[in-house]
C-alpha cells in the first residue's frame, strides 16, 4: 500500500495532504487543504527528484493535494557545472497549462536533466524569492 502524508505552514496558512493508493479503484484517494477527492494514477506525485515529472501531463501537489495540469517544454541541451564537475544535460521548462491561474498558484520551473544518469540535477524557480535545488552527490 502506498501512503503519503504531509503537513506544513506556508504563507501563514496550514497546508496538508493525505494521499493513499486505492487498489480496488486503481486511483489515488486524496484529502488535502486544496483538494479532496480521487485522482488518476497518471498524475505524478510532485517532487523534483523523479524524472517522471517531465513525462506527466499533471501532478499532485505534495503540500496541498491540488492537481495541477502542466506543460513541459524542451529548451535545449546544455553543459552545467555543479560542484566542480561538468554535466551534459537537457534543459526543460515546466509551466502550468492554465496560465489564467494567479501567479502564486502557477507552475514555473526550470529543470536540468542528466539523461546519462537518469537524474534531475538542478531545479530553479522564483516564488517568495529565487530558489535553486542542486544534487550534490549521487551513487
Amino acid at each position: 500500500m502506498i501512503s503519503f502524508n504531509s503537513k506544513t505552514r506556508q504563507n501563514k496558512k496550514d497546508k496538508f495532504v493525505q494521499l493513499k493508493l486505492n487498489d480496488e479503484e486503481n486511483e489515488y484517494d486524496i484529502k488535502g487543504s486544496s483538494y479532496t477527492g480521487s485522482a488518476s494514477l497518471e498524475n505524478v506525485i510532485g517532487n523534483w527528484w523523479s524524472h517522471k515529472i517531465l513525462q506527466a501531463n499533471s501532478q499532485i501537489s505534495p503540500i496541498s493535494g491540488s492537481i495541477k495540469e502542466q506543460v513541459v517544454t524542451f529548451i535545449g541541451k546544455e553543459k552545467i557545472e555543479l560542484y566542480g564537475k561538468m554535466y551534459e544535460v537537457e534543459h526543460f521548462k515546466l509551466t502550468s497549462k492554465d496560465m489564467t491561474l494567479p501567479k502564486d498558484k502557477r507552475l514555473n520551473f526550470d529543470i536540468w536533466f542528466d539523461k546519462k544518469n537518469a537524474l534531475i540535477l538542478k531545479v530553479a524557480y522564483s516564488r517568495m524569492g529565487n530558489w535553486e535545488y542542486k544534487v550534490k552527490k549521487f551513487e
